[in-house]
C-alpha cells in the first residue's frame, strides 16, 4: 500500500499542522495562497468497520431454500427441464440471490463461474457490480469474461463494455461478446445498421465507455440502485482493508471502488476527513482515478491541502477532476517551499489549462537548479496546453536518456493522451 510521507525536514510542520487540525485552527496554504478552509480530522476505520458488519444476512430458513435453488440454477445437481427453469426462475427473483451468486462467482469450475455471471445479469440485484468488478479482475478464462461483462452492463456499469470490446477482438469469444454487447448498446439507445459490422459496434462501445468515463453512470436507463444498506457494507469492507498490511486486499479495494462510478463517491468524501492517513490517501486516489466523477468532493478535498502527509494527493486530485475554483489555492504553490507540492501543481495548474499559470510553469521548467521533478511536472503542464514544443521536446530527451522514472512518465503519456488532441 502506497502511503504518503511528509517530506525530510517537515516532521515538525506535520506536528503542528495535525495540532491545528485537531482544535480546528485554519490552516493557509503555503506562500501567499487565500486562507484554507477549516482541517477537522476524525477516526472513521471503526465506522468502516461497523457499517462493513451490517450487512445483512438471510435468516436460516432462507439459506436453506437459496442453497437448494443454487444447487439446480447453478446446474451443480442434475435436475428435469421444469425443475430447472423453475428453479432458476425464483432464485433470479429471490430478494437475497447475491447471498449464493456471490460466493459462485469464484468457483472452481469456469462453467459454473459463467452460469453465475449469467444469473447476476438477470437477477437485476445491481448491489452485484461489486463482486463482479473483483471477478473481472481475476477471471483469466477468456469466455468467463465476456459473461461477467455482460453481466456489468446489464446491471448498469458499463466497465463491462470495454471488456466486450477487448473480446470482440479475439477470435475466440468474438461471436458470443459481439451478441452480448448489440444487445448493450441496444438497451441504450444506440442505433445500429440492422447487421452492424464489428467496427460500428466497437465504436458504439467505445463511446458508451468514454461517456461512463465521464459520468460514472451508465445510459442504461431501467438500471435499478442499489440497495443502500448493502451497498454501504460492501464498500465499507473493502475501504476498510487499507487498515491492514496486506497488499492484494488494497488493490482489490481500489480496482472496486475506481470502476463502480459514482456509486462509491458519497462514502469516498465521507472518509476524507479521516485522522487516519492511510484513508485519506486511499481515498484521494480513487477520486483523482474517477477524475471528473469526483467532482461532488471537491469541497471535502480542499482542506486537505494543508495536510502535509496528504496535500499534494490531494492536489493532484483537484487537478484531475476539474476543480477550477482550486486555482487560488494551488498557484502560490509552484513557487513554495515543499518540493512535493511544487510537484503536484505543475501538473493541476496543467490540466487545469490555468492560462496566468503558463508563464510560471515555463519558468520552473527553464530554471536548472530546479527538481527535475518539477521540471518533469511542468513540462507536463505546459503540454496540457498544446503547441508547447520545448516542454515537449523536454519529455522526450527523458525517455530518450531514461533518466527518469519511466512509469511516470508513461502515466503522463497516458493522461496527456487523454486530455485531448490540443494537448498532443
Amino acid at each position: 500500500m502506497t502511503v504518503a510521507r511528509p517530506s525530510r525536514g517537515f516532521a515538525l510542520a506535520a506536528t503542528l499542522a495535525a495540532v491545528a487540525a485537531c482544535s480546528g485552527e485554519p490552516l493557509a496554504t503555503p506562500a501567499t495562497g487565500p486562507q484554507l478552509p477549516t482541517l477537522r480530522l476524525q477516526p472513521r476505520i471503526a465506522e468502516l468497520k461497523a457499517t462493513a458488519a451490517q450487512r445483512s444476512v438471510p435468516s436460516d430458513a432462507a439459506q436453506k431454500e437459496l442453497r437448494d435453488l443454487g444447487d439446480i440454477a447453478l446446474q451443480l445437481v442434475e435436475s428435469d427441464e421444469r425443475t430447472g427453469m423453475l428453479s432458476t426462475r425464483s432464485l433470479i427473483e429471490h430478494p437475497a440471490a447475491w447471498w449464493i451468486l456471490e460466493p459462485a462467482l469464484a468457483h472452481e469450475r469456469a462453467e459454473v463461474r459463467q452460469r453465475a455471471a449469467w444469473l447476476c445479469g438477470q437477477s437485476r440485484q445491481t448491489v452485484l457490480q461489486l463482486p463482479l468488478l473483483l471477478r473481472l479482475k481475476y477471471e483469466l478464462d477468456p469466455p468467463t469474461v465476456v459473461w461477467v461483462a455482460d453481466a456489468l452492463a446489464r446491471l448498469g456499469n458499463d466497465t463491462g463494455l470495454a471488456w466486450l470490446d477487448a473480446a470482440i477482438g479475439v477470435e475466440a469469444t468474438a461471436q458470443a461478446a459481439g451478441s452480448s454487447a448489440i444487445e448493450a448498446l441496444k438497451a441504450r439507445g444506440v442505433t445500429l445498421a440492422e447487421q452492424p459490422t464489428w467496427d460500428e459496434v466497437r465504436q458504439g462501445l467505445r463511446q458508451q465507455h468514454a461517456a461512463w468515463l465521464q459520468r460514472g453512470a451508465s445510459s442504461l436507463s431501467d438500471a435499478p440502485a442499489p440497495e443502500a444498506g448493502q451497498l454501504a457494507a460492501r464498500l465499507a469492507q473493502h475501504l476498510a482493508t487499507t487498515e491492514g498490511t496486506q497488499l492484494r486486499p488494497v488493490d482489490d479495494a481500489r480496482y472496486v471502488t475506481v470502476r463502480a462510478g459514482v456509486l462509491g463517491v458519497p462514502l469516498l468524501t465521507h472518509i476524507l476527513d479521516a485522522s487516519e492517513p492511510y484513508l485519506r490517501t486511499m481515498a484521494l486516489q480513487v477520486l483523482a482515478d474517477l477524475g471528473a466523477v469526483a467532482k461532488p468532493a471537491i469541497p471535502a478535498i480542499l482542506p486537505l491541502l494543508g495536510d502535509p502527509l496528504t496535500g499534494s494527493y490531494a492536489v493532484r486530485t483537484l487537478g484531475l477532476c476539474g476543480a477550477s475554483e482550486a486555482l487560488p489555492f494551488l498557484r502560490p504553490m509552484l513557487q513554495g517551499t515543499d518540493l512535493e507540492l511544487r510537484t503536484a501543481a505543475a501538473q493541476a495548474l496543467g490540466v487545469l489549462r490555468d492560462e496566468p499559470s503558463r508563464a510560471a510553469l515555463r519558468a520552473r521548467l527553464l530554471d536548472l537548479a530546479e527538481s527535475m521533478d518539477v521540471r518533469v511536472s511542468a513540462a507536463f503542464g505546459l503540454c496540457c496546453f498544446g503547441g508547447e514544443t520545448e516542454a515537449a521536446a523536454y519529455l522526450a530527451e527523458r525517455e530518450a536518456k531514461k533518466d527518469y522514472h519511466q512509469q511516470t512518465l508513461a502515466r503522463l503519456r497516458e493522461q496527456l493522451a487523454a486530455i485531448g488532441p490540443t494537448a498532443k
